[in-house]
């Protein structure tokens, strides 16, 4: 008799799938900036997002998990027409990452960054900051991870 087989998502083969809630799904957008203003400013935001604590539990877990580790977020309603729930990352609170954030980059796929590209630094703390959130929330949702063909 052999052993089950075990997905990525901790399902056995055979299990039937979760009921997934398409009415209530959560659609990341991912932008550089918002409503071209650039990273979280906490003076602008403050007249223009109305914070919220998400009404998602697990979403509301994978914010405080970063923001435990010291990551700025806000969460909450743009203060536009149709009201958009918004997360504004920090991006100078993910600055002490960078240089093991540059090593990486460097070690996975040979891209020199020079210190003094303000630009490009940013992108990379940027970047590894969403990676970083949409792990939390990939750990909080597993039933979200595509089973292995």
């Amino acid at each position: 008799m052999s052993s089950p087989v075990m997905l990525t998502n901790g399902a056995r083969e055979g299990d039937v799938p979760p009921h997934r809630d398409v009415k209530n799904h959560m659609l990341f957008e991912v932008s550089t900036e918002a409503a071209n203003r650039g990273p979280l400013n906490r003076a602008s935001a403050a007249v223009e997002v109305e914070p919220l604590t998400p009404s998602n539990p697990e979403l509301a877990q994978s914010i405080a998990n970063m923001r435990d580790r010291g990551i700025g977020l806000l969460y909450g309603r743009w203060l536009i027409e149709g009201a958009p729930r918004i997360l504004l990352i920090e991006t100078q609170t993910g600055y002490r990452f960078l240089d093991e954030w540059k090593a990486d980059l460097w070690n996975a796929a040979g891209i020199p960054i020079p210190p003094e590209d303000g630009e490009t630094n940013e992108a990379v703390v940027f970047g590894y900051l969403v990676t970083w959130f949409l792990g939390e929330v990939c750990h909080s949702f597993p039933w979200q991870i595509g089973r292995n063909a």
